[in-house]
């Protein structure tokens, strides 16, 4: 894959290779969110920092040595001959990409309903509400890149002044995001 016209960024599922191991599963993350240790031990400007699945070891990848990867690589990985450790690092990472399809769908579901400029039907706000109500029995493990990204939605639904949130007064949206909000901000801090 043409890395040129894919740049890597955070919440990418890659290969990343290091010496002396095979290509292994991985996800790009946010460097601020390295271990101390190894956040001081960037070699190189070209590199990227990644956590392993499945044990979420994290390292610096230099991205000469990492492949982005599809869903269906990890779907139907050739693991004959490979080591348990790397077949459970394939099974991890195909766990992490499904649920961040589905956080991504959730995510793209309450934006349509409460961030677009025209008024969302009925059917939309009670399909937020089931979205919302998963969200909440599910404590969803969601991926730091996603937790970001889900996080800002949910502050903004929060920003909204009650009367523009259509349904808040018998679906309490914006209650239930504050909530959603400060349990994300207790996983992170």
């Amino acid at each position: 894959m043409d890395l040129a016209r894919n740049p890597i960024v955070p919440g990418d599922f890659v290969l990343a290779k290091l010496k002396g191991y095979p290509s292994w599963p991985a996800m790009v993350v946010f460097p601020e969110t390295l271990p101390e240790q190894v956040a001081c031990a960037r070699h190189c400007a070209a590199s990227h920092a990644v956590m392993f699945y499945p044990d979420c070891d994290f390292a610096w990848v230099e991205t000469a040595q990492i492949q982005l990867i599809r869903a269906r690589l990890l779907e139907k990985p050739n693991l004959v001959n490979k080591r348990k450790k790397l077949q459970q690092g394939y099974k991890a990472a195909h766990q992490a990409l499904l649920q961040q399809i589905r956080t991504r769908r959730w995510r793209f579901q309450l934006q349509r309903t409460f961030l677009d400029t025209q008024v969302p039907s009925m059917e939309n706000i009670v399909c937020a509400d089931r979205t919302l109500t998963k969200i909440e029995e599910k404590h969803v493990d969601i991926t730091e890149h996603d937790l970001i990204a889900s996080s800002i939605l949910h502050k903004e639904l929060c920003r909204l002044p009650p009367a523009s949130v259509i349904g808040d007064d018998h679906y309490r949206f914006r209650l239930r995001a504050m909530k959603l909000v400060e349990q994300w901000l207790k996983r992170v801090t």
